[in-house]
């Protein structure tokens, strides 16, 4: 019925417990399976477990009109441990298949037996991989997570066999319980809530553990704290209620994986636990069936859906702790030929019983392209602007200024000028469209770009988002304009960001001839 499983090799003392509750006399299947152990045994190094599973006939007639409610069933493990009277139901969303097809199941092995688990293991999920065709994903990112020392669910592989049928090939993880956040947390005490299908902490939610499901105030607060209008005291709240230091290493592992379908982009698979000991909460990745697919600008995390990755991003102190936090993850933990040789080392374990199977070519290629976008955008990420005081005395010079042609035959230069080195723009004696530009992540808050600049001769083009030569920002339209011939004049520009975001700043021409000197020296920004 099940074709041999590859040896299983465990460390000296794994092994050496594993044998020891096999042969104790005395004790039934289910107690052995009780003994003590974390888990540990069955997930590393991770191989591919056989997994029968026994649903009687009234409880098989229960969960075809009911399946996600947990019916009984029996479960034996490699042949080695039985475990009876263990709940099971139905799961998945975009993958959900009924029970005559290939569904994915939960096991909790407790559920209508108290304290049993499958060698440490309390609930494990067996996914149908439909949208992970490799079998690798949810491995390789929950690695990844767990290396960023992020609470992240162990994987290994399964062939399963459900009454009788085999059904091939499952992605095995362990469920989040007691057990799990005890690998993670000195006190396990406190809420731990289900995230929903793409919602929002503005949901209720489902309560996994904790007291009173009904009271999900303490969600309430943390929503509060996300919307604080001012922006040093929503700092305050939320360094109160969330752990910033795991909240940055999430955000950055939600970018460096590319999940596209977690918490910060698509509001969903995500788990959150209120530490109670600490007061703070800690988010939970889940679902990580179909990673490193995101292809807009990687390491800025916009636009974004979730709230509190949002109000957190938006605070100077958290944009400038993530930014930290995703490079040093990079560096030190995205790195391309372990990643790779990781993908080769699980892929030959999963080909011992899909052979014919060769979608690990199209990951690698996946997860190459995600790291070359990564590099590109850490070699030509912009400054990030702190908190900065009001006013012209902590206005901040700007540099990094690069050249940019829209239209016509402009030369764009860096001449001195009055002995002073200058950023020029000739239109040529032809119409020309054309800047200097710079980049800056800014905060939320009102703001003002301001320099000098001089002309000679500007014949302006005129209409938005602007006459002549001037100061404005990308997407912005400017009043200040200088045409003909003028000395050096000051100029402003005053905008409004309504959240954190990459500003671009312009220095422009838009002449039918004519030319203009902008002095570098005092492009400035300044909060107001």
């Amino acid at each position: 019925m099940f074709r041999s499983r590859p040896t299983l090799v465990r460390s000296t003392n794994a092994l050496g417990l594993l044998l020891a509750f096999i042969a104790l006399p005395g004790l039934t299947c289910a107690d052995k399976a009780s003994a003590r152990g974390n888990g540990d045994a069955f997930f590393n190094p991770p191989v591919i477990h056989e997994i029968l599973v026994e649903i009687p006939a009234a409880a098989l007639a229960k969960l075809r009109s009911e399946n996600r409610t947990y019916v009984t069933c029996n479960v034996t493990v490699d042949g080695r441990f039985t475990l009876t009277n263990t709940g099971v139901h139905l799961k998945g969303h975009a993958t959900f298949r009924g029970l005559d097809d290939r569904p994915s199941l939960t096991l909790n092995f407790s559920k209508f037996t108290d304290n049993q688990t499958l060698m440490g293991i309390r609930k494990l999920h067996l996914n149908n991989s439909l949208e992970d065709p490799t079998y690798l994903s949810e491995h390789l990112a929950g690695g990844l997570y767990a290396a960023a020392d992020m609470p992240a669910s162990r994987v290994t592989f399964a062939r399963l066999n459900l009454n009788g049928r085999d059904l091939g090939l499952y992605t095995t993880i362990e469920g989040l319980s007691k057990e799990f956040l005890r690998r993670y947390f000195t006190d396990i005490h406190g809420n731990l809530y289900d995230g929903g299908f793409c919602q929002d902490l503005t949901e209720k939610k489902q309560k996994l553990l904790g007291e009173n499901p009904e009271n999900q105030s303490d969600l309430t607060e943390l929503v509060q704290a996300a919307r604080e209008p001012d922006l040093p005291r929503r700092w305050e709240r939320l360094n109160a209620l969330l752990d910033v230091d795991k909240f940055c290493s999430y955000l950055a592992m939600e970018v460096l994986t590319g999940n596209w379908d977690g918490y910060t982009f698509n509001l969903n698979n995500y788990r959150l636990f209120h530490h109670q000991a600490s007061g703070k909460f800690v988010f939970i990745p889940h679902g990580m069936d179909d990673m490193f697919k995101q292809t807009r600008n990687p390491l800025r995390p916009e636009p974004m859906k979730g709230l509190v990755a949002r109000g957190f991003l938006e605070t100077p102190e958290g944009r400038e702790r993530y930014l930290a936090r995703v490079g040093s993850l990079f560096t030190n933990q995205f790195r391309l030929a372990p990643l790779l040789a990781r993908v080769d080392a699980l892929d030959a374990i999963v080909k011992a019983a899909r052979p014919k199977a060769d979608a690990s070519t199209e990951f690698r290629q996946r997860i190459t392209l995600h790291h070359q976008l990564l590099q590109k955008h850490f070699a030509s990420a912009p400054p990030m602007v702190a908190a900065m005081p009001k006013g012209p005395a902590a206005a901040l010079q700007l540099s990094g200024w690069a050249p940019e042609k829209d239209s016509g035959s402009p030369a764009l230069d860096e001449p001195q000028y009055d002995g002073r080195p200058t950023l020029h723009i000739s239109a040529s004696d032809k119409p020309c469209v054309a800047s200097w530009r710079t980049t800056v992540a800014l905060p939320a808050g009102r703001h003002r770009f301001t320099g000098q600049a001089r002309t000679a001769s500007v014949d302006p083009q005129t209409g938005d988002p602007g006459t002549g030569a001037g100061l404005r920002i990308s997407g912005g339209k400017r009043v200040n304009q200088l045409t003909a011939t003028k000395d050096w004049t000051a100029l402003e520009y005053d905008f409004e960001v309504k959240e954190a975001t990459d500003v671009i700043f312009v220095a422009e021409l838009r002449a039918k001839k004519g030319e203009v000197w902008f002095d570098p020296a005092t492009l400035k920004l300044m909060r107001q």
